[in-house]
């Protein structure tokens, strides 16, 4: 057996990793039903009080910009829409259970990993409008999880993969020790999660595929999903400023630009700017320092 065989087979079978909440197995599985309306949704998610707070205030947040306050549920899914609802629902509810097992004794900067991975949602959120008419939702939920990975390594393999992590000089960087040492990248990994809990396989091949333009492959192999998904993640990685080549970066992001241009790419740096206030707030994270957003604006 390989050493990828056997760390996927160890991860599979492994009890340090959570268990789906039973409220996102819910949602998954209306999302398999053929008629669904939003009676159904509001029945499931109603369960959940936490869940339907977190609704609402996404729902008045400028993420999602509405004209009046939005004040129930039902409101809440006849202005964002069954697709998005359910999709921010589920998204919320795995980061909840994926952060209830966090140790600072690992050594591991969960703060800088949620920052990065909530702001790759906001941006995939906000390139919408240039990505073909990709679903919010789908954006939202696979951004938000590409590199949900990460966290499963360092649940399962522990110390030894927070010192790589820590060693890395760039999330490029990152992906080539984990495939010299594991055989296997996070993203992999993650999408090997994600499938075995069931969720949609286009969410889980957009989580595969998301170092495609990392790695400087051509935009033209990735489905509309799948770009959006990968270019938001380069965009957090710039923000977040986590890589010691900031240059390079910036050249791949500039070589990554030719399904949604120049202008496109403005454009969501400009909405995900103004979002980042309410985006803060319901996270619960400060997801850019002043310096940063000065920089990013």
């Amino acid at each position: 057996m390989s050493d990828k065989e056997a760390l996927l087979k160890k991860i599979g079978q492994s009890d340090k990793l959570p268990m789906l909440p039973d409220i996102a197995v819910q949602i998954i599985e209306l999302g398999n039903e053929q008629e669904l309306y939003p009676g159904k949704v509001a029945a499931v998610i109603a369960n959940d009080p936490v869940l339907c707070a977190k609704l609402l205030q996404v729902s008045n947040s400028s993420m999602f910009p509405f004209r009046r306050e939005i004040t129930c549920l039902d409101e809440a899914l006849a202005i964002l829409g069954v697709e998005l609802t359910m999709s921010i629902c589920m998204g919320f509810a795995i980061v909840g259970v994926m952060r209830g097992g966090e140790s600072k004794e690992s050594g591991f900067q969960h703060e800088i990993f949620w920052r990065k991975s909530v702001l790759g949602a906001i941006a995939a959120i906000e390139m919408k409008s240039e990505l073909n008419g990709t679903p919010q939702g789908s954006l939202f939920i696979a951004s938000l999880l590409q590199d949900i990975g990460i966290i499963v390594l360092e649940k399962i393999v522990g110390k030894q993969y927070v010192q790589i992590v820590n060693g890395s000089r760039s999330h490029l960087d990152l992906v080539e020790l984990e495939r010299r040492v594991f055989g296997v990248d996070h993203a992999e990994v993650g999408a090997a999660m994600l499938k075995a809990w069931n969720i949609p396989e286009e969410l889980v091949d957009a989580v595969s595929s998301s170092h495609h333009l990392l790695e400087c492959k051509a935009a033209e192999d990735l489905s509309w999903l799948q770009y959006g998904v990968s270019l938001s993640g380069l965009m957090a990685e710039q923000w977040i400023a986590e890589s010691a080549y900031p240059e390079r970066l910036d050249d791949v992001i500039k070589s990554s630009l030719e399904r949604i241009g120049d202008e496109g790419y403005k454009k969501t740096v400009e909405k995900t700017v103004e979002a980042i206030p309410a985006a803060n707030d319901i996270f619960n994270i400060q997801l850019l320092s002043s310096e940063q957003l000065a920089s990013v604006a």
